[in-house]
């Protein structure tokens, strides 16, 4: 992911522990090298660096397009790739047109039947919303803010009706044990007026 200060870095990564959804890495724009970027590069038989292909649509992006790429070369055959990574004393990355990859160390990569193609793509999806998601985006975002807002309301007054109850508790059962005190007094007292009742009689 490419962020543009270490301070945002540092609160994505922040979010992404708080969130517990993994680990990624960032690469920081105001912590990237330039001045190897523009420098200018002789390559063998006069084939273009992959970077110098590139347009982003924002320049502030370059950096880090030359951070991952360097001086990788594109040719478009591996003949040409190996005749270049390997033809003189100094080392080349080098990636052909069909996706195969020889890297500065000799290693080499590439195959497969599927060709992804479009991720270097200059044709950009447009980055504008119609109007109406727009608002249909807005509404929805402001119904979902008064519905927290009611939950969270309701959410403190159960809170608070659960500590006043906990709170009258220990009165609570003071005042059955005294309703039971007068209403067995009570029965007593109504058996006491049963037995004079039969005795007059």
């Amino acid at each position: 992911m490419i962020v543009d200060t270490v301070e945002q870095a540092q609160a994505c990564i922040n979010s992404l522990r708080a969130q517990n959804v993994g680990r990624a890495n960032f690469m920081v724009l105001e912590k990237l090298a330039v001045d190897k970027m523009n420098e200018r590069v002789v390559t063998p038989e006069g084939v273009p660096r992959l970077f110098d292909l590139i347009t982003p649509k924002d320049p502030k992006f370059l950096p880090a397009f030359y951070k991952g790429l360097g001086n990788t070369l594109v040719v478009p055959d591996l003949d040409q790739a190996n005749r270049i990574a390997f033809g003189s004393a100094k080392r080349w990355r080098v990636v052909t047109l069909a996706g195969q990859l020889i890297d500065s160390s000799g290693t080499m990569s590439g195959g497969g039947n599927h060709v992804t193609r479009g991720g270097m793509s200059s044709k950009l999806a447009p980055e504008t919303v119609r109007p109406e998601v727009l608002r249909a985006w807005e509404q929805e975002s402001e119904d979902a803010g008064r519905a927290l807002d009611e939950a969270q309301k309701q959410l403190r007054a159960l809170e608070a009706e659960a500590e006043r109850l906990t709170q009258q508790g220990p009165q609570l059962d003071m005042d059955i044990e005294k309703v039971t005190l007068d209403i067995n007094n009570g029965r007593k007292r109504l058996e006491e007026a049963e037995r004079r009742v039969r005795d007059l009689q």
